[in-house]
């Protein structure tokens, strides 16, 4: 009989390790496409405001225009920057939480399959 126990118990904690890595494997995930996704937003930035640079200079007939267009291109860029910026800050405040989470759930069922002391 205690074989069996054994061998139950061997099979219930490899399958509580499983789930436990496929969920670590999906918040993983999930990280990762939020993060690439702010990144690509960052490029799109940077992008749009190079061809707004480019079309500025064309429309450009003294070098005052130039230096206001480029201050006001320069400002509006850094907004957009800080704004993907905090995104991505509580991108990484929300995975922080999953993986505590994920932490606290994984301590309650190892304590919960730890044997009584008697």
């Amino acid at each position: 009989m205690q074989d069996n126990e054994l061998i139950q118990q061997w099979i219930d904690l490899n399958k509580s390790a499983m789930e436990a890595i496929k969920e670590l494997g999906e918040i993983n995930t999930s990280a990762m496409t939020r993060l690439t996704q702010r990144q690509m937003d960052m490029v799109g930035l940077y992008m749009e405001g190079g061809a707004k640079q480019i079309e500025a200079l064309n429309g450009a007939k003294n070098v005052q225009d130039v230096v206001a267009a480029q201050s006001s291109l320069f400002i509006e860029l850094n907004e957009k920057l800080m704004n993907n910026a905090r995104q991505t800050v509580e991108v990484l405040t929300d995975v922080k939480s999953e993986l505590a989470a994920w932490v606290e759930k994984g301590m309650e069922k190892t304590a919960a399959k730890m044997p009584k002391p008697k």
